[in-house]
């Protein structure tokens, strides 16, 4: 049997790991396609800056389930406390750059690897370029010409990069991708910056921009004006019961949720416990949801989810909150209403949230960078496998334009409502069915699943 995983960022090192480590008595060909040096490092991973780090701590972030403080252990082995004395809380929590946990991941993979002779396993540093079927598997183009045949493959590419909001395209001195580090390399100490977005990328580029000692003022504007909430120091662990009786709306759900916050505020602990549950429940919260609901919810507690969710590391929390003690950074919730080229700078219009119509507020800037987010909504032209099978039919978008539209089990579904055999797809691109695949746990759990799914096929027709 002939496997293909396509990305090799945390989800495809992840499938590929639980290949090796959940099932021994494999004997097939792996192969992760993969252009990036180091597996498991992807997006999320890959930064070389020393500023970005893991946003929980590294007690929390094992990929073993039966050893979850394997990470933490590893740091530690690895004298990264000595090496790296900013990392460690005064509690002893440990926040290190996020490289190191992709090199972390390279290194499990590397020992599966090691321990499983009767898997030919390979890594292709290349781009995949299109995928078809080919009787009952499948045929991969690479980049140069160079085919593979597959029996099954495992698409685990990675996030598509933000859109660019049209008002901007063109304009010069704009940073479209904020993973651009030498465009962001680029912004002069002295320059007024416009950061688009207030999430957690945005959060890195403001680290990013102190790092570098910037002092032009920098300013951040996002529909809500929501940052990341600081992370508690208390103990978190998962309360609540969102299954029994599961919400069939989002605004009886919201209302559950905040019931449960009520309850454990009035006892003493952090509403952390609520969203950790609800993190692990996500699956069967979100299942029982219409398209209808679960538009809704994105609408409209999507931004709120993502701050409460997706909290920030300490030491980046400490440098956002300094930054705007000090007024080097000022946050405004509000829309964009217009952007263009001037003389000094660019100029900007939007609008406060909450101002009266046609009350506007005008900015100068010399540098934009776009925070906006994964770009969910072009997920399928993102990429060239993925646009291809999009064109042909072989996959689409979910009805939330969260990523690619999958069955339960992973496998993708196509244009007729079927789903491909031993087609699946890994990783946050599988989100708008799961409900939940951004953070760690799940970007780790699900990719099992994936894995033990593979090994489970008999190897049939893709007619």
């Amino acid at each position: 049997m002939e496997i293909a995983i396509i990305g090799g960022g945390m989800a495809g090192a992840a499938c590929a790991m639980h290949l090796l480590r959940d099932h021994p008595g494999l004997r097939a060909g792996l192969t992760i396609i993969e252009p990036r040096a180091v597996l498991g490092a992807g997006l999320a991973y890959s930064t070389p800056a020393p500023e970005h780090r893991i946003n929980v701590a590294a007690a929390r972030m094992s990929v073993l389930p039966e050893d979850p403080l394997h990470f933490d252990t590893w740091l530690r082995a690895r004298g990264l406390p000595a090496a790296d004395p900013a990392a460690a809380m005064p509690d002893g929590r440990l926040y290190p750059g996020r490289a190191l946990f992709g090199h972390y991941m390279a290194e499990l993979l590397r020992a599966q690897v090691e321990a499983h002779p009767a898997v030919r396993f390979r890594h292709v540093r290349a781009r995949a370029e299109s995928l078809a079927p080919a009787g009952a598997g499948w045929e991969i183009r690479l980049e140069g010409g160079d085919t593979l045949p597959a029996d099954a493959v495992v698409l685990a590419v990675s996030h598509s990069a933000p859109d660019l909001p049209a008002m901007f395209a063109g304009v010069p001195g704009v940073v479209a991708d904020p993973w651009d580090m030498e465009a962001l390399g680029a912004i002069a100490p002295q320059a007024r910056v416009l950061i688009v977005g207030t999430g957690l990328t945005a959060c890195d580029v403001v680290a990013s921009l102190m790092a570098r000692g910037h002092h032009g003022g920098i300013t951040a504007v996002s529909r809500h004006g929501l940052l990341p909430r600081p992370r508690t120091e208390l103990p978190v662990e998962a309360e609540g019961d969102f299954t029994t009786a599961p919400e069939t709306t989002a605004r009886a759900l919201l209302r559950r949720v905040r019931r449960a916050v009520a309850v454990a505020a009035a006892c003493g602990r952090p509403w952390e416990n609520i969203i950790d549950a609800l993190r692990q429940q996500a699956g069967a919260a979100w299942g029982t949801l219409d398209w209808v609901e679960k538009r809704r919810l994105l609408r409209h507690l999507r931004a709120y989810w993502d701050v409460h969710r997706f909290q920030c590391a300490p030491q980046i929390d400490a440098t956002v909150s300094a930054a705007q003690a000090s007024g080097a950074l000022r946050v405004i919730a509000g829309f964009l209403r217009s952007v263009s080229e001037a003389e000094g700078g660019i100029d900007v219009r939007l609008r406060r949230r909450g101002a009266a119509p046609g009350e506007e507020m005008a900015l100068q800037v010399d540098a934009v960078v776009n925070c906006t987010g994964p770009g969910h909504r072009s997920v399928t032209a993102s990429h060239p496998v993925l646009r291809g099978l999009a064109a042909a039919g072989g996959l689409m978008a979910d009805p939330a334009a969260l990523g690619i539209w999958v069955d339960g089990t992973g496998r993708v579904l196509r244009h007729t409502g079927d789903a491909w055999p031993n087609l699946f797809v890994a990783g946050p691109l599988a989100r708008g069915t799961y409900g939940e695949l951004m953070g760690l746990p799940q970007v780790n759990l699900q990719p099992r699943a994936i894995a033990a799914s593979v090994v489970g096929l008999s190897v049939g027709s893709n007619s």
